[in-house]
């Protein structure tokens, strides 16, 4: 008798310990999709593989960018394709991260090497050709960023020749032509070629929008300064993704809607841009 109650003691006792072992579990609890879509539409194909590829930036201060120390990934842009994934396939962490280049992001979209772009991807008439566009999810001017100890450049005009730099196939490069047609245009791959260009002087410039400035800025406060002159109006930054598939752009649209009403979109700036340029900051209107 000793031993039966013995051993229904030790049973109960493993059982509450086995619950108590899998209640401290640290690894997230699994969960499902809160919808379905139409079978073989993106969303429905997205979510039988279990997670969203993603095109983003590796080095874009803000926006997308691989901690060296963790090896996550930071920025706006990442929080914009969290939001995504958790809608889609009921975790933020279903994500497969693929680099890209402002050159390569409407061939990643057309390759279907990713389902979306989210990569300060700007808008443009001549990508709208290319690609299709839901938001916009951030609005920011073009400006410059110059040396702090540099006096001579506050607007466009005062690059006349100068040297600029901006990435390979950038709209802001084709503004600065368009604005200074003297100033020497310099084009790298990447904002991180341009920000030591300009710190190893040479070039007097690197031409983008503010927001992506900030953020080379906030990695250098030292070093550079924004310019008080701009040299256009609000870029919009938008999620790239395959031309003609409107049932998937009509539901980026809708998810972006979703995140700006319940203040997924405020914390995903505050957390990110926000840190950097405090202060009130209105959504912008989906209209793409």
């Amino acid at each position: 008798m000793k031993r039966t109650r013995l051993l229904s003691a030790l049973a109960i006792m493993a059982t509450l310990a086995f619950g108590i072992t899998a209640c401290g579990n640290d690894a997230p609890a699994a969960t499902g999709p809160v919808q379905t879509f139409p079978a073989g539409s993106t969303m429905a194909k997205i979510q039988e593989r279990g997670k969203v590829i993603v095109g983003v930036k590796f080095d874009q201060p803000l926006f997308g960018v691989k901690n060296p120390v963790s090896g996550t990934m930071e920025g706006l842009d990442i929080e914009m394709a969290k939001i995504l994934a958790k809608d889609l396939t009921g975790s933020a962490e279903n994500i497969e991260f693929v680099e890209a280049v402002t050159k390569n992001r409407e061939a990643f979209i057309t390759q279907n090497k990713v389902d979306v772009v989210i990569a300060s991807y700007a808008v443009t008439e001549a990508r709208k050709k290319v690609v299709s566009f839901a938001g916009p999810y951030l609005e920011s001017n073009v400006a410059l960023l110059v040396r702090k100890d540099d006096t001579s450049v506050e607007k466009p005009e005062d690059l006349s020749g100068k040297s600029v730099c901006s990435t390979t196939g950038a709209r802001a490069s084709q503004l600065i032509e368009e604005a200074v047609p003297d100033a020497k245009l310099v084009l790298f791959s990447t904002y991180s070629e341009c920000a030591q260009a300009l710190k190893d002087k040479r070039v007097d410039a690197v031409t983008t929008t503010e927001a992506i400035l900030l953020g080379v800025q906030s990695q250098n406060p030292d070093s550079f300064r924004i310019a008080s002159g701009h040299l256009a109006d609000a870029e919009e930054f938008a999620i790239g993704s395959a031309k003609d598939d409107t049932v998937f752009h009509d539901y980026l649209d809708g998810v972006l809607t979703k995140a700006i009403a319940d203040g997924e979109w405020q914390k995903a700036y505050d957390a990110t841009i926000g840190k950097v340029k405090p202060g009130t900051v209105v959504p912008p209107k989906i209209v793409l």
